[in-house]
């Protein structure tokens, strides 16, 4: 049984079992000098000594065993990622445990820390821990900034091509005023408003097949003279039909009164009664429209001739776009082609101006 005593528990068997010997042997030196021990008491000592001992290490044995140590739990706080220091085992676990009662625990409860149980996330939310963005390690150099650069320029849109046929664009009035309003760059209502002003209403409801008939080069050769009177192709001042209406001179040399019969003769026809010398001084410009032929009796050809020498007459005068110009322009441009705004009827130049808002 003594093997199985903790070695520090021997130790201390040892250290108290020396204690007594020496006291015992201390015992013994001193009663020397009075009794001369003879062989005999020496036996007895050594047997006393012996007997003693025997007695004292039953005895200390004896409240060794019956001696239990507390269990103590060591408590301590552990820095996460070390291992625990393994306790070392009391006196009473190296004996065996006594059977346990029915409904008692086996052994012996110890102090424990309490069990904290971390809330987990809620469902949806990422577990992993967000780290923490990177630094760059060297600093960005900022962007310049872009310099403004000038807006772009509206791409022009492509010229028509030229027209190289006898028949003219256009199957109504309104038609060849459009045509030739994107050819020219003038707007529309006031092509429709001078139109209006020189020639009247009359001629807007002609059919598709009577216009084309009037926007054909070389008509008037083989007209009759009540066709070539219809048109406006003669000349307005003396009524006179140009002589290369043959046909129609077989029947007269003139359509009515002329209204100038004894001023020059400018040999104005047509839509938009434009002039001999008109004709022959824009030709230059037309010929990109029209580079075969031109006559101011064919009803495109009319409008085509009117509005480049308007285009030229409006000069610097402002002209914001192709589709809208201001009283002052429409008005100016209206003068240099009647000559004067006024007129023993009215005023020519405010006549023009008003129909040509009612055509916008």
């Amino acid at each position: 049984m003594i093997p199985s005593i903790h070695p520090r528990v021997k130790i201390g068997i040892v250290i108290v079992g020396a204690f007594l010997i020496s006291g015992i042997l201390m015992r013994y030196t001193t009663g020397e000098t009075e009794i001369s021990a003879p062989s005999i008491q020496i036996g007895n000592i050594a047997r006393d000594l012996s007997q003693s001992v025997a007695h004292s290490g039953s005895s200390l044995l004896a409240s060794i065993e019956s001696f239990k140590l507390p269990r103590f739990t060591n408590i301590s706080p552990q820095t996460p990622g070390e291992n625990p220091t393994p306790q070392e085992q009391t006196p009473q676990e190296w004996t065996t445990a006594p059977t346990a009662q029915p409904g008692l625990p086996t052994s012996t409860p110890t102090q424990q820390l309490p069990t904290i149980t971390v809330p987990t996330r809620p469902p949806g939310i990422p577990t992993i821990r967000p780290t923490s963005p990177m630094v760059p390690t060297t600093q960005p150099n900022p962007t310049a900034a872009p310099k403004p650069t000038k807006p772009p320029k509206p791409t022009a849109t492509p010229a028509p091509p030229p027209i190289t046929t006898d028949v003219r664009p256009g199957t109504s009035i309104e038609e060849i005023m459009h045509e030739v309003s994107k050819r020219s760059c003038v707007p529309y209502a006031l092509l429709m408003a001078t139109r209006t002003e020189e020639s009247g209403a009359w001629m807007n409801n002609m059919s598709a097949s009577v216009t084309k008939y009037y926007n054909t080069y070389g008509w008037w050769t083989t007209a009759g003279k009540g066709e070539i009177c219809y048109a406006l192709a003669y000349y307005t001042q003396s009524g006179k039909i140009p002589p290369d209406s043959t046909t129609a001179l077989q029947e007269g040399t003139s359509c009515t009164n002329g209204v100038q019969p004894d001023a020059y003769d400018q040999k104005i026809m047509g839509l938009m009664q434009m002039s001999e010398d008109e004709q022959n001084v824009t030709r230059k410009y037309t010929q990109t429209t029209l580079p075969k032929s031109i006559d101011r009796r064919v009803l495109f050809d009319n409008a085509l001739i009117y509005a480049i020498a308007t285009k030229n007459r409006a000069g610097s005068s402002p002209m914001p776009s192709c589709d809208d110009w201001p009283e002052e322009t429409v008005k100016l441009v209206a003068e240099k082609h009647f000559g004067a705004c006024a007129y023993s009827g009215g005023n020519y130049c405010t006549e023009v101006w008003n129909l040509y808002k009612s055509f916008k």
